[in-house]
């Protein structure tokens, strides 16, 4: 796993609990666009923003230059996830103005050489239908990204959709409670399935992962003894943090998993808890992005905005997501069989999605309530 992609995951895990901590309810975002938007800023930022996107992306000291390139090399490893696979994943990135104001030559070079962006300079009242358009178009249909009039935006879409690697028998589905935190049980459409998994479990949590073909989709549950009952938020913030549960040995075990099929929907405003995480400058001075844009005034950051879903059923998963970065101007000896065990996702849970070649998080969230 290179350098970019190891502080991809980790930023990953910390903007997810930033937000988790925040947000109620269910949840779905895809913190891979973050990671491949804010590197791309960095080659139009001041010194003094580079400096909060490295700390904020957690990429230390590695050099601007180096950062471009495995960001290059990243990009293309994920485009190589369709080939012969069945499945799906599309990862896009764009750049647009609105006329006369326009990007720095650097800056496009870098969007244009690295991050494989399409550019476009547009009539300022003709922006928010052309990046609705793109959108739709990028994301199969599944998000459609509405933004105001503005002077510039940076948008990355992705999209997933994969096939387990074994599916869920439709006809072993059946309807059975979900118990919500704050709300009372009922039905919904429970999958089940018997076998062998890689299994993870903790004092009060377990987790269990799924295969596609080319990436793994992680479940998460609170587990509840005698004494105690942790919620969901407890179990985030105990196992997310950082992506330490990634670093723990998932032994393949026999058991059974039980996963309601669910559809989730979050759009989210993002500089709130972006600035809870140490970006600032960005939003606050048009000294920023000065070196981004051609305007003697420079440029700032207005709006983070992040349209998700994700669809989950006996035959897998589709997910979507567009980023828009809006800116203005200005086995040993006595060795037993493990005992079987029992993931039943009843009660709210988290999962994440993983590709298996690089690491990187793809999507991430939580489902409070299936319905």
């Amino acid at each position: 796993m290179s350098q970019v992609s190891e502080a991809s995951v980790k930023s990953s895990f910390a903007l997810y609990g930033a937000v988790a901590q925040e947000q109620s309810g269910n949840l779905v975002m895809a913190p891979l666009p973050f990671s491949i938007a804010f590197a791309l800023l960095l080659n139009g930022s001041d010194a003094a923003t580079q400096q909060e996107i490295r700390q904020l992306m957690q990429l230390g000291d590695l050099g601007l230059s180096e950062i471009n390139a495995q960001s290059q090399a990243l990009q293309k490893a994920l485009e190589n996830l369709n080939a012969g696979s069945g499945n799906a994943f599309v990862l896009a990135n764009s750049l647009w103005a609105s006329l006369p104001l326009a990007f720095s030559p650097g800056f496009l070079d870098a969007g244009r050489r690295y991050y494989a962006t399409q550019i476009a300079a547009v009539p300022r009242a003709e922006l928010p239908d052309r990046v609705s358009r793109w959108s739709r178009e990028t994301t199969h249909g599944l998000v459609d990204m509405k933004l105001d009039k503005s002077d510039f935006a940076l948008l990355s879409a992705t999209y997933f959709k994969g096939k387990w690697k074994y599916p869920f028998d439709d006809a072993a589905t059946k309807p059975e409670d979900f118990h919500p935190e704050d709300a009372k049980a009922h039905k919904v459409p429970m999958m089940s399935r018997r076998g062998e998994y890689p299994y993870y479990e903790g004092r009060n949590f377990h987790a269990v992962a799924l295969e596609f073909a080319f990436a793994t989709m992680h479940f998460l549950l609170p587990k509840s003894g005698l004494l105690s009952h942790p919620s969901l938020k407890e179990i985030e913030q105990q196992v997310l943090g950082d992506g330490w549960i990634m670093t723990q040995p998932f032994a393949r075990r026999p058991g059974l998993v039980k996963i309601p099929k669910f559809k989730l929907r979050y759009d989210g405003e993002f500089i709130p808890v972006l600035r809870k995480l140490g970006l600032n400058r960005l939003f606050d001075s048009f000294d920023s992005l000065r070196p981004a844009v051609t305007h003697p005034e420079g440029a700032k950051v207005t709006q983070v905005l992040q349209n998700s879903t994700i669809t989950v059923d006996e035959k897998g998963a589709e997910a979507a997501s567009v980023l828009a970065v809006v800116m203005a101007v200005g086995a040993a000896a006595g060795w037993k069989p493990p005992k079987p065990f029992e993931f039943i996702a009843d009660r709210p849970f988290s999962f994440w999605i993983t590709d298996k070649a690089t690491g990187v998080v793809l999507f991430i969230g939580r489902v409070a309530d299936p319905e």
